[in-house]
């Protein structure tokens, strides 16, 4: 035991959120799928894909994420012996990796209020606006007209600038509001998480810290540093979307963000054509696409809007079938699926039939 307490030590967190999500998938889809998943590409596979492997949490967690750079980390802990290589870069995990998955997750659980497929681009942009605004009023508190803002960003820049033309408060209530809502949300998170959020914040009289600068100060790893941090984030805005609108400001950064929209720009305009009743082929001629794009735009209609259902293209009882052979094979391969039920579905049927059963994922 005292061999594996030592490997677990060693390991990067995000070598764990790796071994995490290699281990919900199960070899059944290649380490291109965590990447697309982690970096957040919107596409209608990477989306089901978060559901069905329940992974939909870290969807977006790591925007900056590169191929390569999956790739390498993939081939450390491969070469360690905490995975096994399958073909088509499709990996699992050996007894060894799920058993320092175990430990290192007991003592460094993924952060539970985590939620990148809700808030993974909203909470950047609220960061970036609560940033400028803090550093705004944090150097007039103190009278300081010249400064380089923590974003160069225009878009949020502009925001900030309107929002305080706009505001009906003035600029030292302002302070003592957001002071007052920062200090409430912050006092339901751990004192560390909290820390880490305010070392992250620029003011008049010190510019924030990096997540790396953090990690060195509290002796941790940078990943979970970010991820502790975006938890915070996270949090922060769900508190916003369950607390009637008791915080103005943190409310007011992120209402305009927070318009629900769970479909994908080009699925939403499929979605309006099956709405009149227009068929798959229509809508390709329509929209100039290929069938299979329209199928993809179906299957994610159906995972995420629930007063949607796919019956056109998909009967109760061949939903029902298919259904009884997912759960007695225990997988998410079409392929398996297509096979023993002889054919008899297209494998456009079998994504909707899992999309079905992955709405609650």
């Amino acid at each position: 035991m005292s061999n594996i307490v030592g490997d677990v030590l060693k390991q990067h967190y995000f070598h764990m959120v790796l071994l995490y999500c290699l281990n919900q998938i199960n070899g059944e889809r290649s380490v291109s799928a965590i990447y697309h998943l982690l970096n957040g590409k919107k596409s209608s596979q990477t989306i089901q894909d978060g559901k069905l492997f329940f992974l939909s949490h870290l969807f977006s967690i790591f925007p900056r994420l590169t191929r390569q750079q999956v790739l390498e980390e993939c081939e450390i802990i491969l070469k360690e012996g905490l995975i096994e290589q399958l073909p088509n870069h499709h990996f699992i995990l050996t007894e060894k990796g799920k058993l320092i998955l175990d430990e290192y997750l007991k003592i460094k659980p993924i952060p539970p209020k985590l939620n990148g497929w809700e808030y993974g681009d909203v909470g950047r942009i609220f960061w970036r606006r609560l940033s400028i605004l803090v550093q705004v009023l944090s150097n007039f508190a103190f009278e300081r007209n010249h400064y380089l803002p923590v974003t160069k960003n225009q878009e949020d820049l502009q925001w900030v600038k309107q929002f305080l033309k706009e505001s009906k408060f003035s600029k030292s209530n302002l302070i003592h509001m957001l002071y007052e809502e920062l200090k409430f949300t912050l006092q339901r998170q751990s004192k560390r998480d909290a820390m880490i959020f305010i070392q992250r914040m620029t003011s008049s009289e010190k510019i924030g810290l990096t997540f790396e600068q953090i990690a060195k100060k509290h002796n941790e790893d940078p990943v979970y540093i970010s991820l502790l941090f975006w938890n915070v984030i996270h949090s922060i805005i769900h508190l916003q979307q369950s607390s009637n609108s008791q915080h103005v400001i943190l409310n007011e950064i992120i209402i305009d963000k927070l318009q629900k929209n769970t479909l994908t720009a080009s699925t939403a305009k499929t979605r309006y054509y099956l709405l009149q009743g227009i068929g798959i082929s229509e809508i390709a001629i329509i929209r100039r696409l290929k069938e299979n794009t329209i199928e993809d735009h179906i299957v994610e209609i159906t995972l995420h809007d629930i007063t949607y259902t796919p019956d056109a293209f998909l009967s109760q009882s061949d939903f029902n079938q298919i259904s009884n052979a997912i759960a007695l094979l225990k997988t998410h391969q079409l392929k398996k699926v297509k096979e023993y039920l002889n054919h008899r579905y297209s494998y456009f049927q079998i994504r909707l039939a899992f999309a079905m059963n992955g709405r609650n994922g």
